[in-house]
């Protein structure tokens, strides 16, 4: 199943270079723990950054750029030394090892491999976080319909709590709301906390409405939290009070 933290997965990056700041790289390596997606695309990332390490730069005067439009095909014609082509494979492997005709296949190797980050950056860093997602084709049949202290045994991923809304709060670096659902509005009730995220557009619902929230249970160990959480939230169902 396609995870759906972008907002942890354009950080895996900076991860990898080392750049990513202690409770960034504490809350990532958390995630990973318990997402297999997450956890291979990290190791796709980590090995094609290491390819990239491995490629020597190319060092060019402006004025020895190769035109590649002319440059090659005119390689190709005179294998780079203004001879004709030759017409064995020993011999034109031979005439293609000159210093110009390597600097050109680096250049053009280099150019594919940008091209390649480039029109795959949206997948690699979670660039879909600034478009919103359709959640209207989730079959709300198969959450798992849970009471709040239900959540606590449960080991299916997706499942379905109602309960009051309260403490509902904006994480604007995050781009997350979150809020807590109490079984009941009173002090020392069961709850679990709710978190919405992009790419997800939900509005939030307003504190002391009873809803039914949609979405993936996990369980966070921070030692200041502890608690149950549906994270993300996919869906949200307001119920009368």
């Amino acid at each position: 199943m396609t995870c759906l933290r972008f907002d942890l997965r354009k950080k895996m990056i900076p991860y990898i270079e080392g750049r990513l700041a202690g409770p960034g790289t504490a809350r990532l390596e958390r995630h990973l723990l318990s997402c297999d997606f997450c956890r291979a695309l990290l190791v796709r990332l980590r090995t094609g950054h290491q390819m990239a390490q491995r490629l020597a730069w190319l060092s060019l005067a402006i004025d020895e750029v190769p035109q590649f439009d002319s440059g090659i095909a005119g390689l190709v014609a005179t294998g780079a030394t203004g001879r004709a082509w030759p017409s064995t494979w020993p011999d034109r492997l031979e005439a293609l090892a000159t210093p110009r005709v390597v600097t050109v296949l680096a250049a053009v190797v280099l150019l594919q491999l940008g091209l390649l980050v480039v029109s795959n950056r949206a997948v690699l860093l979670g660039e879909h976080s600034r478009t919103s997602v359709s959640t209207g084709s989730i079959n709300l049949a198969e959450f798992r319909q849970l009471t709040i202290p239900e959540l606590r045994s449960n080991t299916q991923p997706h499942v379905a709590t109602e309960g009051y809304v309260e403490d509902v709060h904006t994480d604007e670096e995050e781009g997350t709301v979150a809020f807590r659902l109490v079984e009941r509005p009173q002090s020392g009730s069961s709850f679990v906390v709710c978190e919405i995220m992009s790419p997800i557009q939900m509005a939030p619902p307003p504190e002391g409405s009873r809803v039914r929230v949609y979405g993936v249970e996990r369980y966070d160990a921070q030692q200041d939290r502890k608690w149950y959480e549906v994270n993300p939230v996919l869906n949200i169902v307001a119920l009368k009070p």
